[in-house]
């Protein structure tokens, strides 16, 4: 277990969780696509990657930049361009953001499940602090699946919180250890650290957000813009006419209900299957296609499987056409 400081001259990840309204996910990755491009000009900017949700579990996106040094990192932060580019998508925006800027340590990536704890310390508690932690960490250890834990001390004029990186190989070793009682006895113990203590889940694991060596993450390219479109359409066109056709048009616009407000509800239940389940599902099962530099024979593969896919959702909907026309 040990504290970074912010050394001038490392390479630093900044990042940022925050959650997103259901119907903006696909603007929100556009937009992610577009920040990466203009990041390329960015002064000491070396990468991005970005981790949509995976509900319900991990509700939040993940977005990592990697920058030269943390002056870098909060010049970005807070540069009038990023202020501009956040009021394009501000709308979709739940709650505020989560901001870490944390040392690039170069580790190695793996699939674990972390939790990105905060801590307020009062003035003159620090070594106090660091031997609760002592504590936890050694409690920690002997759960079942534990892999990390991690302090990063305040950074001036970013953050002024501690922050703990919790890494367990799963999510239900993770959630075992969250809800045992003997961390909630430790919790007591700690009382004046917890106050304002906030827990936020990552999908991935705290090696996520550090690559090996000096390679870069995956940037949202133009090409991974376009696949995320493609599969969003996939799931979306065929919820939008089966709501349309098996409920809406017999249960509500049949008795009256004005446009508007079945459209509003259409979309509505729409939004919701996507953002917590369709979405989530169909990226994933599309990870072998999505993912970069997958080999030209997946290319190929992915794109002619959702064509067969866009070919037997349009042909379905054509068949119930002529079927309730023919009635």
């Amino acid at each position: 277990m040990s504290a970074s400081p912010d050394t001038a001259g490392q390479p630093v990840a900044l990042v940022i969780q925050r959650r997103i309204a259901d119907d903006g996910f696909a603007a929100f990755a556009r937009w992610n696509g577009e920040v990466g491009e203009a990041l390329k000009a960015w002064p000491g900017f070396l990468g991005q990657e970005v981790v949509p949700p995976r509900p319900p579990a991990h509700v939040d996106w993940v977005t990592v930049l990697r920058f030269a040094s943390p002056a870098a990192a909060r010049a970005w932060l807070q540069s009038e361009e990023r202020t501009r580019r956040i009021g394009e998508v501000q709308r979709f925006f739940v709650g505020s953001e989560d901001v870490h800027i944390l040392p690039d340590s170069g580790v190695q990536r793996d699939n674990a499940v972390s939790a990105v704890i905060s801590f307020i310390v009062p003035d003159g508690l620090e070594d106090a602090f660091l031997k609760w932690q002592q504590r936890i960490q050694a409690a920690e250890a002997e759960f079942k699946g534990f892999l990390r834990h991690k302090i990063e001390r305040p950074i001036p004029g970013l953050h002024d919180e501690w922050i703990v990186i919790l890494t367990f190989d799963s999510d239900a070793n993770l959630n075992a250890w969250l809800d045992s009682p003997l961390r909630q006895t430790l919790l007591s113990e700690g009382e004046r650290f917890n106050a304002g203590m906030n827990v936020k889940r990552a999908s991935y694991g705290f090696n996520f957000w550090f690559p090996a060596g000096k390679a870069q993450a995956p940037e949202q390219s133009p090409s991974l813009i376009w696949k995320s479109n493609l599969i969003v359409l996939l799931v979306l066109y065929p919820v939008v006419y089966l709501w349309g056709y098996f409920v809406s048009a017999p249960l509500i616009d049949r008795n009256g209900v004005p446009i508007w407000l079945s459209l509003f509800v259409g979309n509505l239940v729409s939004t919701q299957l996507l953002g917590w389940w369709l979405v989530p599902a169909a990226f994933k099962a599309l990870d072998w296609w999505v993912r970069p530099k997958a080999a030209i024979s997946r290319q190929i593969a992915g794109y002619a499987l959702l064509a067969v896919l866009y070919a037997a959702s349009m042909g379905l909907y054509a068949l119930l056409l002529a079927w309730h026309w023919g009635r």
